[in-house]
């Protein structure tokens, strides 16, 4: 924690002002602005499905902030923008089977089950589910990226708990270790996004990291976490957890966000908001939840919320600085937006509400 300890010290004196300028009421008017310009803008989504399935990870990880959101505000709206799209495709998973990214929506459908115990709402996820347990190579092999840990282990883990199913726990438990296994860099606390990194190296001989790549496991951390039962599973979780936000914390910029390549800043040195919006709600979920310190952490979340909310449109709500699709560090401006990185914000702002009250 020494790092840590050192960061918050620098943070000290702007913590006051910081937490002056954050309130409730900014921040669910903005997660509601850049909520409702991915949902008034179809060309957004549009652009989406050129590359993926309407009940595909793109749009699926936007509409999983979307019952957070409702359970947050109150507002049916968001509810109701959820049943529609669900409806769209039938509640369905998309088409690949073992494919992480084919069922991360079943946490949208998991979510709005708690509420409305209609089975029609999973029952295509269950039987998903029930294939994969059948037919699944061991995780490095079906979940050879570091995305595939935001994508399927808190389906899994959600239906668990939700549907009192625990081989689903034990399936995914035994998945994501050997993922990590495969993927973690011990000497960084830092996850490769795929083995084409293992000899990689940036133009000044230091290792690849891949913001969003981190991004995606410590936000499915997040997501994973609340619905684990039992205490020695739940306690290994959360020690990574620690691990790498405590790692995480280091990359932070002067700005208050992160870059595409964690270690490599200069490489691509313009900021990137999807990243910084899952490393901000993890790290504030963190501090939520008792795992990590408020002294030590909130200075750097609420420095990288503020920073983050200077790359939402003020005319529009669009959030800028999105990396685009891909596997890799990459450059970014204020102009790209998807729906992934509005989808981070707003659990960002989340956690954010609840850490300010």
């Amino acid at each position: 924690m020494k790092n840590v300890f050192i960061i918050s010290i620098g943070f000290l004196l702007v913590n006051c002002q910081f937490q002056k300028t954050i309130t409730s009421k900014e921040i669910i008017s903005q997660i509601k602005r850049v909520a409702d310009y991915e949902l008034s803008h179809p060309s957004v989504h549009d652009y989406d499905l050129q590359h993926d399935f309407a009940n595909g990870w793109i749009p699926s990880t936007f509409y999983v902030s979307l019952i957070p959101l409702y359970e947050a505000t109150g507002d049916k709206k968001y509810l109701e923008e959820v049943k529609k799209w669900g409806n769209k495709t039938n509640w369905t998973c998309a088409p690949r089977l073992n494919h992480a990214d084919d069922i991360v929506c079943g946490q949208v459908y998991l979510d709005l089950y708690r509420h409305e115990r209609k089975n029609g709402y999973i029952e295509n996820l269950v039987v998903r589910m029930d294939s994969v347990l059948q037919t699944a190579r061991r995780g490095r092999e079906e979940w050879h990226w570091c995305d595939a840990l935001f994508m399927a282990p808190p389906v899994y883990t959600m239906a668990g708990k939700i549907l009192n199913e625990p081989s689903y726990i034990q399936f995914s438990d035994s998945m994501y270790w050997d993922v990590y296994d495969y993927l973690f860099d011990h000497e960084n606390s830092l996850f490769y996004r795929d083995d084409r990194f293992f000899t990689q190296r940036g133009p000044d001989d230091q290792k690849i990291f891949w913001g969003r790549g981190n991004g995606w496991v410590l936000g499915g951390l997040a997501r994973l976490i609340p619905y684990v039962e039992d205490a020695a599973m739940k306690q290994r979780y959360i020690e990574l957890f620690q691990q790498i936000a405590e790692r995480i914390v280091i990359a932070q910029q002067a700005d208050g966000l992160w870059r595409s390549d964690l270690l490599n800043p200069k490489h691509y040195p313009s900021k990137e908001t999807s990243s910084s919006g899952f490393f901000v709600y993890s790290l504030a979920w963190g501090i939520n939840n008792g795992y990590l310190s408020r002294a030590d952490y909130q200075p750097i979340v609420e420095k990288g919320w503020l920073a983050l909310n200077k790359c939402v449109n003020e005319e529009t709500g669009m959030l800028g600085y999105v990396q685009p699709i891909g596997a890799a560090p990459d450059s970014t401006n204020e102009n790209t937006t998807f729906s992934y990185g509005a989808g981070a914000f707003i659990l960002a702002g989340i956690e954010m509400l609840e850490l300010i009250e």
